[in-house]
């Protein structure tokens, strides 16, 4: 664990909300800089620490490469370039991951280690101080249970990463002993299932404001993680009791009545108004706050100048667009169901063109060419789609000027959304008691806005491998992927083969598509988990390292 001793003064960063704070305190302190002494003084100035922990939190948009440079951010694209999602660019650390060469220097590893446990730390200080706090009582016990949620959201995902952690609950002073060793995995699990229960019994159903956390968000955190608890990985005697429990759990969201699907799939990552299918979301906001992660991984496209973004950072698999159906509902690899490999896009679920661009997509009032000499092939060499495709879904064309410049998207990272907890109900149900009414009722609601015919009728198995592929194509990009093969412990099935690639060359007016392999994709049972930091362990001997690393 990243161990540095609490000096006196705690520095945050004020909003520029002035009026709202304290007169007193502005008059003697500067207006961006106050002491943990005044934070915890005046409950405005401790309401905006915990918007300032909010603000800290890793999203999907902020992951950075360092080999590829400090400020070179792709965003959720590194997780997704380490699967079978997407390729990426050829200087990415990723490709010791996806070559069998994943070690205790990875940078995302560490990444997730340092941001989690620098947001855990000011939770506690929060949780250990706000008593104190005068002031509203309603405020501070709400204030106190958005701690506790921010806390088992960082655990979540840190345990997901590693498996065990050291559990670190209350303020630490600099007299203690810092080399806090792992707990098991349970022990993680069940103060993050404490957290979400305490935080669920306060938090309000709808939040006060943009961004808070709410009960939903509480329980559904816990729904996803008894739904990891429950699978091969952490489950190897497939305990039902424990399928039961995530199935219960998601049903908890589902019962508040609180939330419903937005009407267009593409349309919902970038409105945010009436947008009742997010749970829980790093909020972003034009003028001051912008993410450029799109602009990065965008397809390049020149047609009389650059078209989207430019940077082609991003190459979506053919392995992800063969996972999407045809309308009818059959998978392309039955001979029944009608796809033509040389018509490859037609008839397909609504969610391919709604996420990735092919060739024949319409983007920007120009037809995109991903065939050789095609408007995508004509970018400088590192910006050329290496697959034959481009990413659609999170990038939104009207950012991008009448001079092809992108500005920057202000949309939100949706760390949870309705969609995942009808998913995971879905999964636990089916794998408690069979693919019932219930089980096949929630994944229909998904399946029905995509336009593709509901389920009815499957076995246990057959319902199993429909609801893994939905979650393959619904939460595409949306750092899904990376971790549910592991907690499957299916990496040597998807993981352990190559990524494809579209080749495509034009015959007269028609065109000759061809599936080609690109990389070849190495995988091994220990990846199942991540290995714990080098840099940790050097500090913390009483740390131990995850098996096979």
């Amino acid at each position: 664990m990243q161990v540095k001793k609490m000096s006196v003064l705690l520095l945050i960063v004020v909003s520029v909300v002035v009026g709202a704070c304290n007169k007193d305190i502005l008059d003697i302190k500067p207006t961006n800089f106050v002491s943990d002494v005044a934070v915890f003084e005046d409950i405005t100035l401790t309401n905006q620490f915990v918007t300032n922990i909010y603000g800290s939190l890793l999203s999907g948009f902020d992951r950075r490469d360092a080999g590829l440079g400090n400020d070179w951010s792709m965003g959720m694209g590194m997780l997704a370039m380490a699967t079978d999602e997407a390729e990426g660019p050829t200087a990415t650390t990723l490709n010791n991951v996806n070559s069998g060469d994943l070690n205790p220097s990875f940078t995302y590893g560490t990444e997730m280690w340092f941001f989690n446990y620098s947001v855990i730390r000011k939770c506690n200080i929060l949780l250990a101080r706000i008593d104190g706090v005068p002031g509203d009582v309603a405020l501070k016990n709400r204030l106190k249970a958005e701690g506790l949620f921010i806390r088992a959201f960082c655990y979540a995902d840190l345990i997901k990463a590693f498996g065990g952690v050291p559990l670190v609950i209350k303020e630490q002073n600099i007299d203690e002993d810092l080399l806090v060793p792992r707990k098991t995995y349970k022990e993680c699990l069940d103060q993050v299932i404490a957290d979400c229960d305490a935080a669920a019994a306060v938090l309000p159903v709808t939040a006060s404001e943009l961004g808070r956390a709410t009960r939903g968000a509480a329980l559904a955190l816990k729904g996803r993680m008894l739904l990891y608890y429950a699978s091969p990985l952490n489950n190897p005697s497939n305990d039902a009791s424990r399928w039961q429990q995530a199935a219960a759990a998601n049903k908890a969201v589902m019962d508040l009545n609180a939330y419903s699907l937005f009407p267009n799939y593409y349309r919902l990552f970038l409105d945010k108004a009436g947008n009742n299918e997010v749970i829980f979301a790093s909020k972003y906001e034009r003028p001051n706050r912008t993410q450029q992660t799109p602009w990065k991984l965008a397809m390049s496209i020149q047609e009389g100048g650059v078209v989207g973004g430019a940077w082609g950072g991003f190459s979506p698999t053919q392995n992800l667009v063969d996972a999407y159906e045809m309308k009818n509902g059959k998978p392309i690899s039955d001979v029944t169901s009608g796809y033509n490999p040389q018509t490859p896009y037609v008839n397909r679920d609504n969610r391919l063109d709604q996420s990735i661009l092919h060739n024949g997509s319409p983007w920007k009032g120009v037809t995109v060419e991903t065939f050789a000499d095609g408007n995508a092939q004509k970018a400088a060499n590192g910006d050329r789609t290496k697959t034959g495709y481009g990413l659609k879904k999170l990038l939104d064309e009207k950012y991008v000027t009448p001079d092809q410049v992108y500005q920057g998207g202000d949309n939100d990272w949706i760390f949870i959304r309705y969609a995942e907890v009808l998913l995971n109900f879905a999964e636990a149900q089916n794998e408690a008691v069979g693919g019932d009414a219930n089980a096949l009722s929630a994944i229909n609601i998904v399946r029905q806005r995509a336009g593709q015919p509901l389920l009815s009728g499957l076995s246990q198995v057959d319902m199993r491998d429909k609801i893994r592929n939905e979650r393959r194509v619904e939460l595409a990009f949306e750092e899904h992927r990376f971790w549910d093969v592991r907690r499957w412990k299916l990496g040597s099935t998807f993981f352990n083969v190559p990524v494809n690639r579209m080749v495509i060359n034009r015959v007269g007016s028609s065109f000759n598509y061809s599936i080609q392999a690109l990389e070849n994709r190495s995988y091994k049972e220990a990846y199942n988990v991540l290995p714990i930091p080098q840099a940790e362990i050097d500090r913390n001997p009483n740390l131990q390292q995850n098996a096979g690393y």
